[in-house]
C-alpha cells in the first residue's frame, strides 16, 4: 500500500503526496571489482602486491555493498552474484589487512571473527559465505574462494547475473577437472576436495542428517561437471569416497612479493 505523507503549507492549504510502492533496487554495480580481478588475477592466483596499490578502489567497491538489500534486487541470480562477489572481495581485503602472511590460517578469527559491513550487517566471512550457499545452488562452492590453493581458482572477472549460470558451470568443470585439489580417481576410490566433506548437505538431496547419508551420494550432483574420462570410468560403479588433503597456502602469484 502506498504511503501518504502530509506537508503543512501556507495558511490552511495542504499538499498531498503519494510515495510510490517499494520496488526492486537497481542492479548492483560490480565494475570496480571486475577491473581489479582482471588486472591482478591470473590462472586463479592473485597479485596481492598489485592489489595493495589499488586498495582505494577495493574500499570504494566494498562501501557500495554496505547499504544494498539483496532481497530487493531484481533476481535470484543477482542475489547470488552479490554474495559471491562480496565474499571474494572481503577475503582479499582480509589478506591485505593482515599481510604479510603465508596462509590465512595464521590469522585467528579470519573466517569467524573479523567482520565486514555488507547489506547493513556486520558479517564474518563464514556468515557471508553461508548467505551465498543458502540460495540453493551448490555451484556457489566452486565460486567462493578463501585465498588458499586448495580452494577453487579465483575467477579473473566478477560474477554477473546475466552470465552467472555459464560462469558457475565453468567454475565447476574447472575445479573438478583439477586432479590435485578437485577430484582424483584411483581404481575404485574417488578422491574429492574436502569442500565436499565440509559442505556435504549442500550437495545431497536427502532429509536425513548429512552424517547419516553415505559420501557416495555426493557423486550424482557433480557427475554433469566431471571430465569425460572420469565420468565414464565411475558410471554405474560402487565407489569408495575419500577426501584430499587441503592446501591452505596463500593463493599468491609467485612473482608477487606479497607473502
Amino acid at each position: 500500500m502506498a504511503k501518504v505523507r502530509w506537508w503543512a503549507a501556507i495558511g490552511w492549504s495542504v499538499v498531498l503526496t503519494v510515495a510510490p510502492p517499494l520496488t526492486a533496487t537497481a542492479s548492483v554495480d560490480h565494475t570496480a571489482w571486475d577491473r581489479l580481478l582482471r588486472r591482478h588475477v591470473d590462472a586463479g592466483l592473485v597479485d596481492y602486491a598489485g592489489l595493495r596499490e589499488e586498495q582505494e578502489m577495493l574500499a570504494r567497491y566494498l562501501a557500495s555493498l554496505e547499504d544494498v538489500d539483496p532481497e530487493q534486487v531484481a533476481s535470484r541470480a543477482e542475489q547470488l552474484a552479490f554474495w559471491i562477489n562480496a565474499y571474494n572481495a572481503c577475503v582479499v581485503k582480509g589478506v591485505l589487512d593482515h599481510s604479510p602472511l603465508k596462509s590465512v590460517k595464521e590469522i585467528q578469527g579470519f573466517f569467524n571473527k573479523d567482520r565486514y559491513i555488507i547489506s547493513n550487517e556486520h558479517l564474518t566471512l563464514d556468515e557471508i559465505e553461508r548467505k551465498a550457499h543458502d540460495l540453493g545452488d551448490f555451484r556457489s562452492h566452486f565460486a567462493v574462494v578463501c585465498a588458499s590453493k586448495g580452494c577453487p581458482p579465483l575467477r579473473a572477472e566478477a560474477y554477473v547475473p546475466e552470465r552467472l549460470d555459464a560462469q558457475l558451470d565453468d567454475q565447476a568443470r574447472l575445479f573438478l577437472s583439477d586432479h590435485t585439489r578437485g577430484t582424483k580417481l584411483e581404481g575404485q576410490t574417488l578422491w574429492l576436495s574436502k569442500i565436499f566433506k565440509w559442505a556435504k548437505r549442500d550437495f545431497i538431496k536427502s532429509k536425513l542428517p548429512p552424517w547419516v547419508v553415505p559420501d557416495a551420494e555426493i557423486v550424482p550432483a557433480i557427475m554433469p561437471y566431471l571430465d569425460t574420462q572420469t565420468s565414464a570410468a565411475i558410471r554405474g560403479k560402487r565407489l569408495l569416497i575419500k577426501f584430499l588433503d587441503y592446501d591452505w597456502s596463500l593463493n599468491v602469484q609467485r612473482s608477487s612479493p606479497d607473502r
